[in-house]
């Protein structure tokens, strides 16, 4: 007898709240944790309310695709260089959009209620961010939408962890010799420094959260992430964010001080034993110790140690390529955003300048590709981002300058 599929939207929050039960019951990342989730939808100025597709076989709830829906601006570019930046309803699903069974047969169901409604005009387009290339979500949202809506060119990056060992040895065995000993010396290097003694502070709780904010916007003021408008800012959306993660007690926020010198910050959260990377940065006036390294493997040793009790299976470094992730990761896999665009004139223009800033995108990578010559133009953009940084530029001034990268980071 063929079971009834019944899928539903819950748009408001009691109905978000109904689902509790069954979510919290289902293993996730802590993207798209319910609470996360309600934090998100009720601290952002630009979500409109909660868009989460709710799949029921026999009347009960048997998976679901956390989402909300928002009017936000997007930023399509080709590397740093913004070209275009338009304003979109979007119904965005957070990371690890999909709870319980996620068979390909109810990732369709749940796939086609996101179409039907763009077909009603709820929104412009939507956004499944960064999904696994190996789950079913990433090849049904490719090929179930029609041709005009369909995302014809993903684009796929790399997402390390490492499962921790019993050892920080183990950590230094899987690099290579010329690496091993770099890393070495570099912890000894900054431990001879003469501006005092090396040491590492975690802060975990919320009367805690202000000495946090003081020491790592410090050091994230000179960075070139702030040159790009991103990373780690003290700003209410961070506030709100770090201080549910000690509420939960999921925070752990390490500073690396040089005397009394704050001189690199890694902030992250523990969750059902996976340490999940938010913030990381360091100042560039002692790049010559390679404090942020220093830092990396003084943390990843006490979690090989269970310092302070806690128990960490995994280290999840996010989405990127970084040059310390392939050096330090166990396993790597690819991820890409997927969107689906409403056939509206609206919908339409989106794919347009999608589709176009993803064809002159590659092919300027290919070109610099060529002559080895895209790390050195990273290394010297991101150079003068820290020096437009340093020297106090507006943030109407950064976005003239580099453009805003918040549609397409990684968000939850």
């Amino acid at each position: 007898m063929k079971m009834e599929i019944e899928v539903r939207v819950a748009r408001s929050l009691p109905e978000v709240e109904a689902l509790r039960e069954a979510w919290t019951g289902w293993p996730g990342h802590r993207d798209s944790d319910i609470d996360m989730f309600l934090m998100i939808v009720q601290s952002l100025p630009e979500v409109i309310r909660p868009h989460v597709v709710a799949l029921h076989r026999d009347s009960k709830l048997e998976s679901i695709l956390v989402g909300r829906l928002e009017r936000k601006r997007f930023n399509f570019k080709v590397g740093y260089l913004s070209l275009f930046r338009p304003w979109a309803r979007c119904i965005t699903f957070s990371y690890g959009a999909v709870h319980g069974n996620d068979s390909p047969e109810n990732t369709e169901s749940l796939v086609r209620a996101v179409i039907d409604s763009l077909k009603q005009n709820e929104a412009d387009m939507a956004m499944f961010s960064f999904v696994p290339l190996d789950m079913p979500l990433y090849h049904v949202a490719l090929r179930t939408p029609g041709i005009l809506s369909r995302d014809t060119l993903p684009a796929p990056q790399g997402h390390d962890s490492l499962d921790i060992p019993a050892s920080i040895d183990e950590v230094y065995r899987r690099m290579s010799r010329e690496r091993r000993k770099h890393t070495k010396a570099s912890v000894k290097k900054l431990e001879a420094a003469p501006m005092g003694e090396v040491r590492i502070a975690c802060y975990q709780n919320t009367s805690e959260l202000d000495d946090l904010f003081r020491d790592a916007e410090g050091i994230a003021k000179s960075t070139y992430q702030r040159g790009l408008g991103v990373g780690f800012a003290d700003n209410p959306a961070v506030r709100t964010r770090l201080e549910l993660g000690a509420r939960k007690g999921w925070l752990r926020g390490f500073v690396l001080y040089l005397g009394n010198r704050p001189c690199a910050y890694w902030i992250g959260m523990l969750y059902h034993g996976s340490f999940v990377s938010e913030y990381m940065g360091y100042d560039p006036e002692f790049r010559q110790y390679s404090p942020g390294m220093v830092l990396i493997m003084r943390v990843i040793e006490g979690f090989c140690n269970r310092a302070g009790g806690d128990v960490v299976k995994e280290l999840d470094f996010g989405l990127g390529h970084a040059e310390y992730k392939g050096v330090l990761c166990s396993k790597t896999w690819q991820e890409a955003i997927v969107f689906i665009f409403s056939t509206t004139p609206k919908g339409l223009a989106l794919k347009l300048e999608r589709t176009a800033t993803r064809l002159l995108d590659g092919a300027v990578r290919r070109v610099l590709a060529s002559g080895n010559l895209l790390p050195r133009l990273k290394r010297a953009w991101r150079d003068r981002l820290a020096r437009v940084a340093r020297g106090g530029y507006s943030r109407k001034r950064l976005q003239d300058l580099e453009g805003n990268n918040e549609a397409l980071k990684h968000e939850a």
